[in-house]
């Protein structure tokens, strides 16, 4: 299980924190100076979970049970026992098809797109299918916003606005991780790469929102 970064559509070996400053770390840092020995776990759990829950009562609570499914489908397998109750596999939780867009496409066509699927983000693809970055509502308005000499409009393309160094995960990562990662650098979706660089599905805030509503990953410690 691990984070990795693709650049430009290529997997780079440089460890995730060395390039991306984690930007909410100033948010953990009151909780992990207060953690007592031998409960860091415990205080960076009830701190991850704190935050998310900040954004589920902003979001409601939804009928989404996809996680507490998927859970007690893998109740009793050897998996599972080989595995502290706290391990979800990111692959069970994954949303897929995943929405994306071409390298060239209109602004307008990427905003369409988003409002069409009700969403704020979209994977940019290659021709040939490759990750290229990720493209946000907010990139896009910054972009369309920006009072320059040259007028920008949504005939333009996305190539000025989307993030080319992109944060992403194996289907085996526990989901634990992709939260704590999404609260250090204010990620709003985490793709789902295998280990030959296909792109198998996306998890998002809302996955992890939901996940942690249903209680199924942050409930495991002893009584």
């Amino acid at each position: 299980m691990a984070l990795i970064i693709y650049d430009q559509g290529y997997r780079i070996q440089t460890p995730v924190k060395s390039m991306f400053i984690p930007r909410g770390v100033e948010q953990m840092t009151a909780a992990a100076n207060t953690a007592a020995a031998g409960g860091d776990k415990d205080h960076e759990k009830d701190h991850i979970e704190q935050v998310l829950l900040q954004e589920a009562g902003s979001q409601g609570k939804g009928n989404a049970r996809k996680a507490a499914s998927a859970y007690s489908q893998t109740g009793g397998s050897s998996s599972i026992q080989e595995h502290p109750r706290s391990y979800i596999p990111a692959s069970l939780i994954m949303s897929h098809p995943v929405q994306a867009v071409l390298q060239g496409s209109k602004i307008q066509s990427a905003l369409y797109k988003m409002k069409q699927f009700d969403i704020s983000h979209l994977l940019v693809l290659s021709g040939a299918g490759r990750l290229m970055g990720i493209v946000t509502e907010k990139l896009l308005l910054q972009y369309l916003s920006y009072q320059g000499a040259q007028l920008h409009t949504v005939e333009d393309t996305i190539e000025e606005s989307y993030t080319t160094q992109v944060i992403t995960a194996t289907p085996d990562t526990n989901i634990r991780q992709l939260a704590v990662s999404c609260v250090e650098h204010q990620l709003t979706c985490i793709p789902i790469v295998q280990d030959n660089g296909n792109l198998t599905g996306i998890i998002t805030r809302t996955d992890l929102l939901q996940s942690l509503i249903n209680n199924e990953w942050l409930d495991s410690r002893s009584p």
